[in-house]
């Protein structure tokens, strides 16, 4: 199973634009590029509160076998083939802010200069530890060195799908405290003379589906067959049962699958072959599409395999933070043996509501 976490604050800090907020800019920015002999660099901040999330896992009602940062992208301009992106903890508090780029200007909130009006990002007490780090003598944020993450690009979208769970663990015990995470090309290539490009993604302020998330995965699969036999037959049709129009978001809900032969052969019987309950293998996953724009949601893993009892096979969604008003369908994927089958309807969809 997947559950969702969006964020609670995000800014993009530019190194020339030093007492400029952005905080309900709807971009963030990661990127380091020349204007001229003229060098700029950009980092992104963001913030993902975890106070639910430990709750959920101190009661077993979640685990945390993944958790990934997502990002869309929705800008990017001379970037290399090849390019890694990092992420740290960031070690000290810092505001959103209410300014935007290049409309509402503001200098309230956190800068490449100050993590809050007026406030430096790091004291000569943090530096003697040699535990953090930054960029620029303690501006353009800083951050702890330890529970580090990157993702390597080559050949292929910019797109953020970063694991974090080492970050994520280290804030729910307590080692580290949560104040967000810093994304950044490296310093060494902050610091050389080439131009690395822009990458933009969406913040939390767009007015799209693809707002920022971490989705946090573990295996909810039970598989008790009972009295069930196994469907085997080559030629087969899934489809899905229980399964409503229209859910709540924040809910969890359950939809059976529901499989059989399509062409059953005849017998002396007097039931109907078609209502038969079998059983798919262990080895079956779901995955949740947008109708719209065909995005997966969640994606065939390890964490969507299909449970099962004696009334059949099923599974389990975690609505909360799902994008309402917007339209979902389902894909399954058998794997029997290495030979896999995929199954689809796109007329039998979901609406999440408020």
């Amino acid at each position: 199973m997947y559950t969702f976490l969006t964020a609670s604050k995000d800014a993009t800090i530019y190194l020339q634009q030093p007492t400029q907020n952005t905080g309900l800019d709807e971009i963030l920015e990661i990127s380091k590029v020349y204007y001229g002999n003229l060098k700029d660099v950009a980092h992104t901040l963001i913030k993902f509160e975890t106070t639910a999330l430990s709750a959920s896992l101190a009661s077993g009602a979640v685990t945390m076998s993944s958790a990934e940062l997502i990002l869309r992208e929705c800008e990017a301009n001379e970037i290399p083939i090849d390019y890694v992106i990092y992420a740290n903890p960031i070690t000290q508090s810092w505001d959103m802010g209410i300014g935007t780029r290049f409309d509402d200007i503001s200098t309230d909130g956190v800068t490449w200069n100050h993590r809050r009006t007026g406030v430096d990002w790091i004291t000569n007490e943090l530096y003697i530890t040699g535990s953090v780090t930054g960029s620029y003598n303690g501006k353009g944020g800083v951050w702890w060195t330890g529970s580090a993450t990157s993702q390597s690009f080559s050949y292929q979208s910019a797109d953020i799908n970063m694991n974090v769970k080492t970050m994520f663990t280290s804030w729910i015990s307590g080692s580290l405290p949560n104040e967000g995470i810093i994304l950044r090309h490296s310093s060494v290539l902050e610091n050389d003379e080439e131009d690395y490009g822009q990458l933009k993604f969406f913040a939390k302020e767009t007015n799209t589906i693809y707002q920022p998330k971490v989705r946090i995965g573990w295996n909810d699969q039970s598989f008790v067959t009972g009295s069930l036999t196994q469907l085997t037959s080559d030629d087969i049709h899934v489809t899905f049962k229980k399964l409503k129009t229209k859910y709540k978001v924040g809910s969890i809900i359950e939809i059976g699958v529901f499989a059989r032969e399509k062409y059953p052969l005849k017998t002396y019987s007097n039931t109907f072959a078609y209502n038969d309950i079998k059983y798919l293998p262990s080895t079956t996953y779901y995955q949740i599409k947008d109708v719209i724009t065909d995005e997966v949601i969640i994606p065939f893993s390890d964490y969507t395999k299909v449970s099962c009892n004696s009334n059949g096979n099923y599974f389990k969604l975690n609505l909360t933070n799902w994008e309402t008003n917007r339209s979902y369908y389902v894909e399954i994927k058998i794997d029997r043996s290495g030979v896999i089958e995929y199954f689809s309807d796109k007329d039998l969809t979901f609406t999440i509501e408020k």
